[in-house]
C-alpha cells in the first residue's frame, strides 16, 4: 500500500489565494515562500504529516510532529521545474530535513513534461511517469528494502530514489548499523563495500548484501 492514500483538499479561500498568485506576471516558484501563503503551507504540512503518520516519504525516518524544521513540504516534481504543479495535491508530501536538502530540484520524471506550453497541465496519474518512488502511487517496500539505516534497491526506481536522496548517508558516514553488529558476514560485506574503490566490485557487494538482507 502506498504511504499516502488521501490528498489534501483546499478550501475556496485557499484556492482563491493560490489563483491570485498564479495570475501575477511575476509568478515563479519563489512565491512559495510568500508570507501570505504561510497558512496554506502550514495546512499542507499538517495534513501530510498526519497522513504519513510522521514518516518521511523517502527515507521512512521520522519527521517532526511539532516543528516545521524537520517536516518540510516536498514537491515531488520540483516546483522550480514544474511550476504548474506547485499546489497540486498529488505532488505534495512531507520529508525530513536531510532528504529535503539532498533531493532539492532533481528531475524525477521519466520524460520531462512541458507545463508551460498550455497543452500539458495535468499531473501524471500513474507510477510509470516517475523515476522516484512516489508516495501516492508506489508501494515503498516493492522498490526499497530498509533494514535499520541501510537501504537496498529492489528495482530501478528504488535505486534512483536511494541515489537521489542519498538514503545510505548514515551507512557511508558512520559505517555499519548497530542492528547488524552481531552478523559477522554482513559486517564484513558492509566494510568491504565502504573500502572498495571499484564500481564493479561495489555492485557485486551490493548484490550479495541484497541477498543476505532479504533472508534476515
Amino acid at each position: 500500500m502506498p504511504l499516502i492514500n488521501n490528498i489534501i483538499c483546499f478550501s475556496g479561500d485557499d484556492n482563491a489565494l493560490i489563483e491570485s498568485k498564479r495570475q501575477l506576471d511575476t509568478f515563479s516558484h519563489s512565491d512559495w515562500g510568500a508570507n501570505e501563503l504561510l497558512p496554506i503551507r502550514s495546512k499542507i504540512r499538517s495534513f501530510y504529516r498526519t497522513e504519513q503518520r510522521g514518516i518521511c516519504a523517502y527515507c521512512k525516518g521520522d519527521v517532526s510532529l511539532r516543528s516545521a524544521s524537520n517536516a518540510h513540504v516536498e514537491h515531488i516534481a520540483p516546483k522550480s521545474l514544474y511550476l504548474s504543479f506547485m499546489f497540486e495535491p498529488k505532488n505534495l508530501c512531507v520529508i525530513c530535513a536531510d532528504c529535503n536538502e539532498i533531493k532539492r530540484n532533481q528531475e524525477v520524471m521519466n520524460e520531462a513534461v512541458d507545463t508551460f506550453s498550455g497543452n500539458v497541465n495535468l499531473y501524471p496519474r500513474s507510477s510509470g511517469a516517475f523515476k522516484i518512488v512516489h508516495p501516492l502511487f508506489d508501494n515503498y517496500d516493492e522498490h526499497i528494502l530498509k533494514k535499520g539505516r541501510v537501504y537496498i534497491d529492489r528495482s530501478a526506481k528504488g535505486a534512483f530514489t536511494i541515489g537521489a536522496c542519498k538514503l545510505n548517508r548514515y551507512f557511508h558516514e558512520f559505517g555499519v548499523d548497530d542492528e547488524f553488529v552481531n552478523d559477522e558476514e554482513l559486517v564484513g560485506q558492509m566494510n568491504e563495500y565502504i573500502g572498495s574503490q571499484s564500481t564493479l566490485q561495489k555492485a557485486g557487494i551490493l548484490n550479495r548484501l541484497r541477498d543476505m538482507l532479504f533472508n534476515l
